[in-house]
């Protein structure tokens, strides 16, 4: 079985390893942007299974993000993650509706949980909010 490509949007260096480490030890291809513009570039240049985005992050934001994977690029099928410490800034109802956002995870999170929704959005399989 081919290993699945995610592309982690994240402007903390730090967390973007951690991240990166995690999920390629979990078997997955892993990309980072460290700003929503390289992200853009990024999902315009190659193929990828899962997206996992900050929504506050320098060039273009998490919602900037979303609207570019769908509406631009006419992607409705990648699966969207998105991680944020504003949680009281974000609408997550709007995003899900909007931009069918698979998930909305709160910082500080659990890399364990991030790996499970991470392989349940890449398997089609839809896990509790």
């Amino acid at each position: 079985m081919n290993p699945k490509h995610v592309l982690v949007a994240e402007d903390n260096r730090v967390l973007s390893d951690v991240l990166r480490f995690n999920l390629q030890r979990a078997g997955f291809e892993v990309a980072v942007a460290r700003d929503g513009l390289q992200a853009m570039a990024e999902l315009r240049g190659s193929q990828f299974d899962l997206l996992i985005t900050d929504f506050q992050m320098p060039g273009a934001n998490g919602e900037q993000l979303c609207q570019f994977v769908r509406q631009d690029l006419g992607d409705a099928s990648l699966p969207i993650l998105i991680c944020s410490a504003k949680g009281l800034e974000l609408d997550a109802e709007q995003m899900r509706k909007r931009y069918q956002v698979e998930h909305i995870i709160y910082k500080p999170f659990s890399m364990r949980e991030i790996v499970k929704l991470a392989n349940a959005a890449v398997d089609g399989c839809p896990t509790a909010s």
